[in-house]
């Protein structure tokens, strides 16, 4: 990121915001978002996680880092300038990927904990209180929830890895009240506290533009001590794929050829994936 400029600004324009932000001089939480050339869906978002946490006491910020896209630099811009208020925008000069994203978020964040969030998902009331609890156990570093589908029906709950590096998500429903241990989680939404994203390392940028850095965030954590759980009693829309008009699957064969040469043990360790 040091090889890249940028420029940050609060979003205080609109005259009639469809979401407002009201930041807290001391947040709690920092939710970060990173989008590239993302359309009004941000906004949407925005809205659903302004209307989950009214009725809390819960101290927040909101920051978007749009990565430049340069089909549409200015879109993400423009839907936050036009519909939102007290957004904190960090507008950087390149594309810097999902991790290098998230990753300037987090320089500029003020919260103790860190909410990583796609700027495709939707929250409702309750969503984060079972999160945040999980995240005073001192062997959870990531606490995430189960991804749904905008039918309701299941996303994912949790990720499984396997020994050729690929991965799959685990789609069997946790009964209420549990929390489970998984290999990793989609960095769709998850929380993890901001000493501890920092103990762990952050995202690498060597899985840049994106892919497998969530997985190897993952894997660090577990080898320090820590781990990536999913909290049933938290749930979330994933609306996958709405926040890029980008649909095609690039080529992730340096992502995967990273991961497996800084985990080999993962060729020994992990299930082989199901023929």
């Amino acid at each position: 990121m040091s090889d890249h400029s940028f420029m940050a600004a609060v979003v205080t324009a609109s005259p009639a915001p469809l979401a407002v932000v009201q930041s807290a001089c001391e947040p709690l939480i920092s939710f970060i978002t990173v989008a590239y050339g993302t359309g009004p869906i941000i906004v949407d978002s925005l809205a659903s996680l302004v209307a989950a946490l009214a009725d809390t006491e819960l101290t927040w910020e909101y920051i978007v880092v749009d990565n430049r896209n340069p089909a549409a630099p200015d879109r993400t811009w423009n839907e936050l300038r036009l519909s939102t208020h007290g957004v904190f925008v960090v507008r950087a000069d390149a594309n810097l990927g999902f991790g290098g994203g998230c990753e300037l978020g987090a320089l500029q964040a003020r919260g103790e904990i860190l909410a990583f969030v796609n700027p495709d998902t939707f929250f409702a009331a309750g969503w984060i209180e079972p999160l945040l609890a999980q995240l005073d156990d001192p062997t959870t570093s990531i606490a995430a929830p189960v991804l749904l589908d905008p039918d309701g029906t299941l996303q994912e709950a949790g990720q499984q890895l396997f020994a050729d590096g690929t991965t799959q998500p685990c789609m069997t429903m946790p009964e209420t009240g549990t929390v489970r241990r998984h290999d990793y989680a989609s960095a769709a939404c998850w929380l993890i506290r901001r000493d501890e994203h920092e103990r762990v390392g952050g995202f690498d940028p060597a899985y840049s533009p994106a892919y497998f850095e969530d997985v190897d965030l993952g894997r660090r954590a577990a080898a320090l001590g820590g781990g990536c759980v999913v909290v049933a009693d938290a749930r979330v829309i994933h609306r996958r794929g709405s926040s890029t008009t980008d649909t095609s699957l690039p080529d992730l064969t340096s992502q995967l050829e990273t991961l497996l040469s800084r985990w080999p043990e993962i060729r020994w360790t992990q299930a082989k994936a199901s023929v």
